[in-house]
């Protein structure tokens, strides 16, 4: 079997993006949803909640891995899979233990990763925000953090067979 479809979504927070990608993949049988979240306090547990309670009736098998995707890359052949988000997934390979990771490994572990499930799957859909037009400056480390996901989606926007950017619950189609 050769590698699945891959579609990057990308938008803003409350865009629509999430329900938009997993509408991409209402019609697939076998569909697995990555939630690369970490829940920290109640208001991520509540948004979660809310998240799960939204495709509660789009039967998607949930895995929860906040990183290291690589390792769950089985579980998902010959399945459509959903990943939400590499915003998420960015941070949390870059803060994971107590070493801070520098930009080219990350870079490289997240797209590893990636393609270990693309290479497997029949379809793949990654999910990213769109961080990068406030016009503020951040601290240090704020900003390689921005600028390493920025790197990662130039890279995933290449090797994407379709970019969707979402804005207001309107698709706009770069790539397809």
């Amino acid at each position: 079997m050769s590698a699945g479809k891959f579609i990057l979504v990308s938008g803003s927070s409350g865009s629509g993006k999430s329900f938009y990608a997993e509408n991409l993949l209402n019609a697939d049988s076998r569909k697995i949803y990555i939630a690369t979240a970490k829940i920290y306090d109640d208001e991520m547990r509540e948004r979660v909640a809310r998240h799960k309670l939204m495709r509660a009736d789009k039967n998607f098998i949930t895995i929860e891995k906040s990183h290291n995707l690589a390792e769950i890359a089985e579980s998902c052949r010959d399945s459509s899979v959903l990943i939400e988000s590499l915003t998420t997934w960015t941070a949390n390979e870059i803060f994971c233990g107590d070493v801070i990771k520098d930009s080219a490994s990350v870079i490289n572990k997240i797209f590893r990763g990636f393609m270990s499930i693309k290479a497997i799957c029949n379809k793949i859909i990654l999910v990213s925000d769109n961080i990068f037009c406030d016009g503020i400056t951040y601290n240090d480390l704020t900003e390689r953090y921005i600028k390493t996901l920025a790197e990662l989606l130039k890279i995933f926007a290449r090797e994407a067979d379709d970019v969707i950017e979402i804005f207001s619950g309107l698709s706009l189609h770069y790539k397809n």
